[in-house]
């Protein structure tokens, strides 16, 4: 079995599973609120400037948010185990679109589930960070990461517990971004116009940061 992401206009696979705090008007699928945000913050939310910095925000709060149903959840995933029917989980924003189903499948299922689970039909896959545990990156941060590699630049993203990456270039500190942050990181040390400029630059600032 396995555990896609999706939103309600894209690509279903398996049984359809609404984890929005409301379907859609007319949703003939299954309604899973132990994966939506509370009204509190989904309100909040709204209201918000919805940038990195709510973002940020968000990510931590629905983490306690879910971290207070683990209960809940760990017994939906083991029942889950036995199912061999693939699930889509749905919402409403579009791919690539900030979205609190992507830290669902990141966070808890990946963490609790052990196993395959599909983002938007693409996998997501586990490789290792410096830490010396398994982070799971969406696929688009992971292919850049890997062509810094192949480029000669091992550059490091461990994954923070508000869902921000702290980069590390040899051991150098690049600073913490987000998720679009980072893709733009990861995108200018390939390019060799760029590269000295952003590291220099970026090390000044985490410098500056820390002093």
């Amino acid at each position: 079995m396995t555990v896609f992401t999706s939103y309600y206009r894209g690509e279903i696979r398996g049984e359809a599973v609404s984890i929005s705090l409301y379907p859609p008007k007319n949703w003939k699928g299954k309604h899973l609120p132990l994966f939506a945000p509370t009204p509190e913050l989904l309100k909040w939310w709204k209201a918000s400037a919805q940038d990195t910095a709510a973002q940020s925000e968000y990510t931590r709060e629905f983490r306690k948010t879910l971290d207070s149903r683990q209960q809940l959840i760990q017994l939906w995933v083991r029942k889950q185990k036995d199912n061999p029917q693939d699930i889509t989980l749905c919402c409403f924003e579009k791919t690539g679109d900030f979205c609190h189903r992507y830290q669902v499948g990141e966070e808890i299922l990946q963490e609790l589930w052990g196993g395959e689970v599909g983002a938007d039909q693409l996998q997501l896959t586990l490789v290792q960070g410096k830490t010396n545990h398994s982070i799971t990156y969406p696929p688009l941060v992971l292919s850049l990461i890997e062509k810094c590699h192949a480029l000669g630049y091992p550059v490091q993203c461990d994954r923070l517990a508000c869902g921000y990456y702290r980069v590390s270039l040899h051991g150098e500190d690049l600073g913490d971004w987000s998720e679009l942050g980072v893709l733009a990181v990861l995108s200018l040390l390939q390019q060799e116009f760029y590269r000295g400029r952003l590291l220099a630059g970026l090390a000044g600032l985490a410098a500056a940061g820390s002093g």
